[in-house]
């Protein structure tokens, strides 16, 4: 029988592996590569060995003194390895099947892994319990029934565990969190994508491609920030602003509306215009203070909006505004409110840049300008003027 012990391993993994090989592979190749990877095989085909040895000894009528102890020790032996190996396989199983569905959009709605993690942490307490039942011969029954009086304790030694089992529920439950999103956790200092997510730990990869960890609970804690809406919608907003020197707007003269009526985003919108201040201003005197005027800024304004129109890159069925903010003691802030038709990152930054370098050099043709705070140079170049 020990010969026996020794050998069917090595012909199990000669003769029965490459057919159970061929079955898993028909059925799914990347779970059979990954149950390869974590050596499931080998650790099946050793638990073979002490199940040989403990179903020869119970069926076995020895009777010789000299060979009861030895037998008793090989049992016991045999018996615990075989509740190891069992508990092995089903976590190497469950790895695996961790591994080949991960990326699947069901795994990565609901927070498998974290369950995974837990079956596995039950599963190592219970061979546990029952590895040292069976080599002291005790029921564990008895001692399983007995965890409920120690159940203070166990919630202060698996803290951790419960408040992450219950912030992953929460959070999955709720649909606030999956794989892939890209999060932003202030409290912590926390900006990038997520990785995993664990019954212990979050990993989020930054977008300096550093790797930050910190425990599942403090999703209960702190608030967060989802960006998925965004990358779901289509559109990523931009909202920006540009400050004009209060000083240089003013109204729009004859000779100043000539120059004006040369840009083609305006023509319409000036000559509509016109057409309105004529018909309000009728009835008032040529002097009168409360003649409407055109302002080179309100000018300014419906420019910019109409080139957002325009602009191919941005989308038009979401909000978008060209607003003045509160003056504060810089100046006059103008905001552009719009969604770009793209979600990537570069793409974002070079359509927002494009538009604002447009506007920035679009300010002279209405006679603003751009609010900059005086430098150095500029400061020097005032005393000289003073001598």
């Amino acid at each position: 029988m020990i010969f026996l012990a020794i050998l069917l391993p090595l012909l199990f993994l000669k003769f029965i592996h490459p057919t159970l090989k061929r079955i898993i592979e028909n059925k799914n190749k990347n779970l059979f590569k990954n149950l390869v990877k974590l050596r499931f095989f080998y650790t099946l085909g050793y638990i073979l060995s002490p199940l040989i040895l403990l179903l020869a000894i119970n069926n076995s009528s020895l009777i010789v003194n000299d060979l009861q102890k030895f037998t008793y020790i090989i049992k016991k032996i045999s018996g615990i390895w075989i509740i190891i190996s069992l508990s092995i396989l089903i976590n190497k199983f469950l790895t695996a099947l961790n591994a080949t569905y991960k990326k699947n959009e069901f795994f990565v709605k609901y927070p498998l892994n974290s369950y995974l993690q837990l079956i596995k942490l039950i599963i190592i307490i219970i061979t546990a319990i029952f590895s040292i039942c069976y080599a002291l011969n005790l029921s564990p029954w008895g001692i399983l029934s007995g965890v409920g009086a120690l159940g203070a304790i166990l919630l202060l030694v698996f803290k951790d565990t419960i408040l992450g089992l219950i912030a992953s529920i929460q959070v999955y439950g709720g649909k606030l969190l999956q794989e892939g999103d890209w999060i932003e956790l202030k409290d912590l200092n926390i900006d990038g994508e997520v990785m995993e997510v664990g019954l212990h730990r979050v990993k989020v990869k930054a977008w300096d491609n550093t790797i930050t960890t910190f425990p599942t609970a403090k999703f209960l804690e702190y608030t967060f920030k989802n960006w998925r809406g965004m990358q779901e919608s289509g559109g990523r907003r931009i909202k920006r602003r540009i400050i004009l020197s209060i000083s240089s707007i003013k109204f729009v003269n004859e000779n100043f509306l000539k120059e004006l009526s040369h840009l083609v985003l305006l023509k319409e919108y000036l000559k509509n215009k016109n057409k309105e201040l004529k018909e309000a201003n009728a009835t008032l005197g040529e002097k009168d203070v409360n003649k409407r005027s055109l302002t080179n800024l309100g000018c300014f304004r419906i420019y910019i909006n109409n080139y957002l129109e325009k602009h191919p890159k941005i989308r038009q069925d979401m909000t978008l505004l060209v607003r003045q903010l509160p003056i504060n003691q810089y100046g006059l802030p103008i905001e552009v409110y719009a969604f770009t038709n793209t979600t990537k990152w570069k793409e974002y930054e070079d359509i927002q840049s494009d538009i604002f370098d447009h506007i920035l050099a679009s300010i002279h043709h209405f006679q603003l300008e751009a609010y900059q705070e005086p430098s150095s140079k500029d400061l020097k170049s005032l005393v000289s003027n003073l001598k």
